[in-house]
């Protein structure tokens, strides 16, 4: 028997968050990955959800928890820092009309939400050929603070926030 790292743990915690929502329909889960990348020893574990509104206004989102090698050494070797742990990070995809005003008040209202925790970016994109007038928003919010299992109920607060969010981006950055 080996012991879970933090890594493992997180993603228990979370995956379970994220099944008690999808059968409570507050999302559905859509996907999820665990992956292990072998030139950096780094692990990344993300679940895919839709969070819905109206049936022809959805948010979906990407969630994920990050573990590099020197989080997995720190553990192993028992020497553990604030630096430890894993870092969260969650990736909203929505689509807006009016750029300026939508992407303002979408990005206004996802910083008060995850205040200094996170930092949070919007990238653009449309695809050519396709008449414009539409164009894909992908939000992403990076925690740069590490996770372990002695805050893991900050992963609540996330997940909580996230629902959050997703109401937020739906109503283009209003409540």
């Amino acid at each position: 028997m080996f012991d879970p790292t933090i890594y493992e743990n997180l993603k228990v915690i979370l995956e379970g968050m994220a099944y008690d929502l999808d059968f409570e329909r507050v999302l559905k889960v859509t996907g999820r990955k665990d992956l292990v990348d072998l030139a950096s020893m780094s692990r990344t574990y993300s679940l895919e959800v839709l969070l819905s509104g109206k049936k022809e206004k959805d948010v979906r989102a990407k969630i994920g928890l990050k573990a590099g090698l020197e989080d997995l050494a720190d553990e192993i070797m028992e020497r553990e820092t604030e630096r430890t742990g894993c870092i969260f990070s969650v990736t909203f995809y929505t689509t807006v009309q009016d750029i300026e005003a939508e992407c303002s008040r979408i990005g206004e209202a996802m910083r008060r939400l995850w205040k200094t925790n996170g930092e949070v970016t919007q990238t653009l994109s449309y695809i050519y050929g396709l008449p414009r007038g539409s164009y894909q928003n992908q939000i992403d919010v990076v925690i740069h603070l590490k996770l372990h299992e002695e805050n893991s109920e900050q992963l609540e607060d996330y997940v909580n926030r996230i629902i959050l969010a997703a109401e937020r981006i739906l109503n283009k950055g209003g409540r």
